[in-house]
Order: structure tokens, then C-alpha cells, then sequence
């Protein structure tokens, strides 16, 4: 593919995201309105609060990326998750203490974090 190929498919790429994003917050938008009713189970309203979060993030993130930020994408998003990860690791095991182990993945959990573990200093 030649240079005006490539510019013209990043062009229709951003011009895909860019409709994505303004169609999702007007989606948001509608959703707080509905939200305000209160008629929602808990858990799927913390599970959407924690997605909003990451998307918030990531979202920010890229943005101080195109402004300009010396960091890296790629390493600025790998900061961010270590701290997602960290924060949910001490709210389970707050949360559910020594019974996590009776829940489905906590196997896979445990190795998850192993492999992790390894790889940290």
C-alpha cells in the first residue's frame, strides 16, 4: 500500500472513531438520565462504573499522547493497568478474604498472578 493509501485508510479509521465516540456519549448521556431512576442491580452498575473508568482513562491517555506527551502510549496504558490491577487485587481480597478460593477462577486467578509475580522485581 502507498503513502496516500495509508493516509487514506488512518483517515477513514479516525473518522470511525471519532462517529464511535460521539455516538457512545450520546448513548452515556441517555443512560444517566435512566440511571437516575435507581432501578439497577448493583453489581452490573459497579461493573459499567468500573468500564466507564477504564475508558475514561485510556481516553485521557490518548489524548495526552496526541497533545503531545514525551511518554509513550504503549507505557503510559501499561502504568494505568498496573494501578487498575493493584486497586482490584486489594479490593477482592478485601472483599471476599479467605472464601475466595470457593469462587469459579480462582484457580486461573492464582496463576495469573504467579506468572505476574515472576515477572516482577
Amino acid at each position: 500500500m502507498n503513502n496516500t493509501g495509508i493516509k487514506e485508510a488512518d483517515d477513514a479509521f479516525k473518522q470511525q472513531i471519532t462517529s464511535q465516540v460521539t455516538r457512545v456519549t450520546g448513548e452515556l448521556d441517555r443512560l444517566e438520565g435512566l440511571l437516575k431512576a435507581g432501578l439497577v442491580d448493583p453489581r452490573v452498575l459497579a461493573d459499567f462504573r468500573h468500564a466507564v473508568n477504564r475508558a475514561r482513562t485510556t481516553s485521557w491517555q490518548v489524548q495526552k499522547w496526541l497533545e503531545g506527551d514525551e511518554r509513550g502510549l504503549a507505557s503510559m496504558l501499561i502504568q494505568e493497568r498496573i494501578k487498575v490491577t493493584t486497586k482490584m487485587a486489594l479490593q477482592l481480597a478485601s472483599e471476599t478474604g479467605a472464601s475466595i478460593k470457593h469462587f469459579p477462577g480462582a484457580q486461573e486467578l492464582k496463576e495469573a498472578l504467579e506468572k505476574l509475580s515472576k515477572l516482577l522485581p
